[in-house]
C-alpha cells in the first residue's frame, strides 16, 4: 500500500510539473500568435482609413474582428471608448483599453505586452489626428515595429517550447526521485 501511494504520488507530482512546462511553453507560442494578429489588424486598419475612408471607430472595430483575440477586444473597446467621447483621443482610449485588457487576464506576459504593444498606443496618438495618408503611414511604421517583435517572440518560441515541455517533465520526475 505505501509502495503504491509513493508511486501515484511521484506520478502526479511528474504529471502536474509537466503540465506546468507545457503552460509556460504554450505561452511563448501564445506571445507570437497574438502578435500576428495584431499586424493582421493594423493592416486592416490601414486599408480602413485610407481606402474605405472609414469613420475611425468603425475602422477599430472592423480591423479588431479581422484579427480576433485580444486585438478583437481591445480595438473593440477602444472603439467605444472614442464613440462615447469622454476620453480623448484615439491614443487615450487605446491606452485605457489595453490596460484593461493586461488587468483582466492572468497572462503570463501582461508585463511584456505592455513593452510590445507600446508601438500601438504610440499610433493611437498619430490616429484621427491628420489626414488619412499621414495615418496610413504611421499605421505602416508599427505595423513594421510589431513584425519585428511577432519574429523576435517566433524565434524565443522555437527555443523555449521544447526547453520548458523537457524541463517541466524532467523537474518532476527529480522531485518524485528525491521523495521516494
Amino acid at each position: 500500500m505505501r509502495v503504491a501511494l509513493k508511486i501515484a504520488g511521484a506520478a502526479l507530482t511528474i504529471i502536474s510539473s509537466g503540465l506546468a512546462g507545457l503552460t509556460v511553453a504554450c505561452s511563448y507560442r501564445t506571445h507570437a500568435r497574438e502578435l500576428a494578429g495584431w499586424v493582421t489588424a493594423l493592416a486592416v486598419l490601414e486599408t480602413e482609413i485610407s481606402y474605405g475612408l472609414t469613420k475611425l471607430g468603425q475602422a477599430m472595430r472592423h480591423a479588431g474582428q479581422s484579427a480576433g483575440g485580444s486585438p478583437k477586444r481591445v480595438l473593440a473597446r477602444a472603439a467605444d471608448l472614442l464613440e462615447d467621447g469622454g476620453y480623448g483621443s484615439a491614443g487615450d482610449c487605446i491606452s485605457k483599453a489595453l490596460t484593461e485588457e493586461t488587468a483582466s487576464c492572468s497572462f503570463l506576459w501582461s508585463g511584456k505586452w505592455r513593452e510590445d504593444l507600446e508601438a500601438v498606443v504610440v499610433l493611437g496618438e498619430a490616429l484621427g489626428a491628420s489626414d488619412s495618408a499621414d495615418q496610413a503611414r504611421h499605421i505602416s511604421l508599427a505595423s513594421r515595429r510589431l513584425e519585428r517583435r511577432r519574429q523576435l517572440a517566433e524565434e524565443a518560441a522555437t527555443v523555449n517550447y521544447r526547453l520548458w515541455s523537457a524541463m517541466g517533465f524532467l523537474i518532476g520526475g527529480m522531485v518524485a526521485i528525491a521523495l521516494i
